[in-house]
């Protein structure tokens, strides 16, 4: 087995079976950086948790691989007729249920399965059947037994696809096992990605699949994509499902590993016009800007302008997880005057959930505007639940006045469930006149629009 390749997979299971056994101490969040005309002078931050009082045990505490660990599973679990399958099976389990208790620190999770990895493929198959047996705890039973199937993945991919069939058939709740899937289908599209496409489909037809499963056609595309591009863009042709055309974008954006051959998908699907190919093609941007995001910025430019810019618009939102500030300041540059309120928007409503004090001190650095007022109010909603004292001096400098008083509702519909008082003074001193104030405070009372806003819909991040 590849060395490299055991050691993405055992760190990929790290953080997913840390995040579904304990969840740690989080720090109290920071005051949300305020417009710079209205901001008050600074306070001192809530303290929240910090390193001296952060609960024993906690996966914060732990960080640093301090704290009780788990000595991981027996290493004399080896004999000289190979390994005693129950009893390894039982180990990591108990290792497993110690660190559900808040006593993993470091790399116990390696400790815990990595001599899954070394098994051979009739180890693995055997001790799937132990799991199956022994293993009452769902959660723990699915996560042992992805890493088995994984393994076996490695030499017999169709043999593991059939495995995860017949699991996937025995449970009481099939919808929940069906994940195991993940763990084998990647393996088997790298090796013979027509045999993963045919039993997908099969599936497909045959109403097999879940929702969550079509994002199994991002596996498949990758190994189509790497056999023949010509062939898997032609396949792609033929998908109708949305979610499910997305994802074999993004798979195919995955099998190109350069510029040049961005450029070339690029040209192959220049013909897509439709909603959906559009989607395909930003769903690709995107996938690239996560890459290189300057390789990726450097085609958009050298793409005419009438083909470029849908792409940007589309891809604003990658862009932004790839590199906020490179990403806000390319969104602005390109942008026309009609698409700068757009583009603003996008970039507050990627970046404020990421990281809202860096967004707004970027957002205090710009040259106020009116573009900037759906910026501003979105901002104004995104940091409302964690600082809204803030969230209301952000509403505040929206210059339309519809648009401000909508937003100060908004921040105040959240404000006074948590603290009536504060929100109440607040509001009284917001500016506003004192037929909107009564407004407000009734229709949150009655948790409806007010009259100024009816029917329009909550704000959120632009549909790409």
């Amino acid at each position: 087995m590849n060395s490299q390749f055991r050691v993405g997979l055992i760190l990929l299971w790290l953080i997913s079976v840390a995040g579904a056994y304990f969840a740690g101490s989080q720090l109290g969040p920071a005051p949300v950086s305020r417009p710079k005309a209205l901001a008050p002078a600074p306070s001192p931050p809530s303290p929240g948790l910090t390193r001296s009082n952060r609960p024993a045990g906690s996966l914060s505490a732990l960080e640093s691989g301090g704290g009780k660990t788990p000595a991981g599973p027996d290493t004399s679990l080896l004999t000289e007729g190979g390994r005693n399958i129950p009893a390894l099976v039982d180990s990591i389990s108990k290792t497993l249920n110690q660190g559900r208790d808040g006593m993993f620190g470091g790399f116990g999770f390696f400790r815990a399965f990595a001599p899954l990895m070394e098994l051979s493929a009739e180890e693995a198959e055997a001790a799937l059947a132990e799991v199956d047996r022994t293993i009452e705890d769902p959660r723990q039973k699915r996560m042992i037994q992805s890493m088995l199937l994984s393994r076996m993945a490695e030499t017999d991919p169709k043999k593991a696809l059939a495995e995860v069939d017949k699991l996937v058939e025995s449970s009481d709740d099939p919808s929940r096992s069906d994940g195991l899937y993940f763990s084998v289908v990647g393996a088997l599209a790298g090796k013979d990605p027509e045999a993963a496409w045919k039993w997908y489909t099969s599936k497909r037809d045959g109403a097999g699949l879940t929702e969550d499963m079509t994002r199994l056609s991002g596996m498949i595309f990758t190994g189509l994509a790497r056999k023949s591009l010509d062939q898997a863009l032609s396949r792609f042709t033929a998908l109708t499902d949305l979610d499910e055309r997305n994802s074999a974008a993004s798979g195919i954006a995955a099998a190109a590993k350069d510029p040049a051959s961005w450029s070339r998908i690029l040209k192959a699907t220049s013909s897509w016009d439709a909603a959906s190919g559009k989607e395909a093609r930003a769903a690709m941007i995107r996938q690239w800007a996560g890459n290189d995001f300057e390789a990726t910025t450097t085609l958009l430019r050298s793409l005419p302008a009438a083909e470029s810019q849908p792409l940007i618009d589309s891809a604003g939102w990658g862009l932004m997880r790839s590199d906020p500030k490179k990403g806000a300041e390319f969104l602005l540059q390109n942008a026309p005057p009609e698409k700068t309120a757009e583009r603003y928007a996008t970039i507050m409503n990627a970046w404020g959930e990421r990281d809202p004090n860096a967004a707004g001190e970027w957002l205090n650095q710009q040259t106020p505007n009116p573009a900037q007022d759906g910026a501003r109010a979105g901002f104004a909603r995104t940091v409302a639940r964690r600082d809204p004292e803030s969230a209301l001096a952000w509403a505040q400098t929206v210059s339309e006045a519809g648009q401000r008083s909508n937003a100060i509702r908004d921040v105040y519909r959240q404000w006074v469930r948590r603290d009536p008082t504060a929100a109440e003074t607040a509001l009284a001193s917001s500016g506003l006149t004192a037929p909107q104030v009564e407004e407000i405070r009734k229709a949150a009372a009655q948790n409806q629009p007010s009259s100024s806003d009816r029917g329009r819909g909550p704000f959120g991040p632009p549909r790409f």
